[in-house]
């Protein structure tokens, strides 16, 4: 095990800190963060108030937000908020203590499975299958935690209250913040990291509007209203696709299997640049073996190359293609698949179900 540097060790010595491994007897109404991380830190009172928030992530790597010093600096200003906070605290309203397992989904599936770890990612499933059950079920709830980029923003992942990026024309160039700036407030939160800015950009509704960001530029606090349109958060296939919840959205393609490498596509003839996904498995199980069956019925099998899909075949990842078939089509209509199997290429049409 690596031993934390001295700098890290330092800042976390004020703090009593707790490792949760199963999210089995958690406040879902208490601790609420990016439930799809690998990784996240919470920075809060014992009273429950949350100071700030620590992890992120974006399609790529999936540390490529989590830095030592970063996270020391922000234990640092975690006390100095604190020490603000306790001038003046107001605790939040006692919670309804609303454990996962007191929501119906994740009771259904404890006592069929008798399962005994809870993930994370599994809280995101169930509170969308919760919604869907009582009606209140949108699609823009999809787009959980938004990154910093659906406004325009790359922050330094050493230094995540430092501007490094902003994107020409996006609402924070409109807003007139610039590289080099440095965060101070959003939404008239501080924000002291990449996951406290998502957090403000998760409590701001998906509608027009505009958001007020303190900064300082060139050593000067400013503030400015960043102005964001109907829809802001909504995100792309790319974006959804490193998120474990995305497996559970629907329609389903009812397959799966891992991208084939340059070396693997060579042999086959392909160009090592394109698109190639083996059939590994038909899902015949789970919540909805039907998907599986509906492919079966088309007419794949297992080890089958599938090359396109509606004549697109410029998927980065296995997982982009899966949150593209969930995000764009449509029950009812009919998907064409380009396949390979056994050398030869066919087409392969199958009705997208519900």
């Amino acid at each position: 095990m690596v031993r934390p540097p001295r700098e890290f060790r330092e800042a976390a010595w004020d703090y009593v800190c707790v490792r949760v491994l199963d999210m089995k007897g958690v406040d879902l109404d208490l601790y609420r963060f990016d439930y799809d991380l690998t990784f996240a830190a919470v920075l809060m009172n014992p009273d429950g108030t949350i100071y700030h928030h620590y992890g992120g992530r974006d399609t790529g790597d999936p540390a490529g937000m989590l830095a030592m010093r970063s996270f020391a600096q922000l234990l640092k200003d975690g006390m100095e908020t604190h020490a603000e906070y306790m001038k003046n605290p107001k605790p939040p309203a006692a919670s309804s203590k609303r454990p996962i397992e007191s929501l119906a989904p994740m009771a259904r599936r404890m006592k069929a499975a008798k399962q005994e770890c809870i993930h994370c990612h599994t809280v995101n499933d169930v509170e969308r299958e919760v919604a869907q059950a009582d009606g209140s079920w949108t699609a823009d709830r999809i787009w959980k935690w938004p990154s910093p980029a659906q406004i325009g923003m790359s922050l330094d992942p050493e230094d995540q209250v430092r501007v490094t990026e902003v994107v020409p024309g996006s609402p924070l160039d409109r807003a007139g913040v610039k590289k080099e700036d440095r965060l101070i407030r959003l939404g008239g939160r501080s924000v002291r990291s990449f996951s406290d800015v998502q957090r403000v950009l998760e409590e701001t509704p998906n509608h027009a509007g505009s958001l007020l960001i303190e900064f300082e530029h060139m050593t000067r606090a400013e503030k400015a209203m960043i102005p964001i349109e109907e829809g802001w958060k909504t995100g792309t296939p790319l974006t959804l696709s490193w998120r474990p919840s995305m497996w559970g959205l629907r329609p389903n393609p009812g397959f799966g299997g891992p991208m084939l490498t340059g070396e693997e596509k060579a042999k086959l003839g392909l160009p090592r640049s394109d698109f190639a996904i083996r059939i590994q498995y038909l899902i015949t199980w789970g919540d909805h073996p039907e998907d599986g069956r509906n492919a079966l019925k088309a007419g794949f099998k297992k080890d089958d190359v599938v090359l396109s899909v509606a004549g697109k075949k410029d998927f980065q990842t296995t997982q982009h293609f899966q949150a593209w078939f969930r995000l764009t089509q449509k029950p009812g209509t009919d998907a064409e698949f380009e396949v390979l199997r056994e050398g030869k290429v066919q087409n392969i049409r199958m009705k997208v179900i519900p």
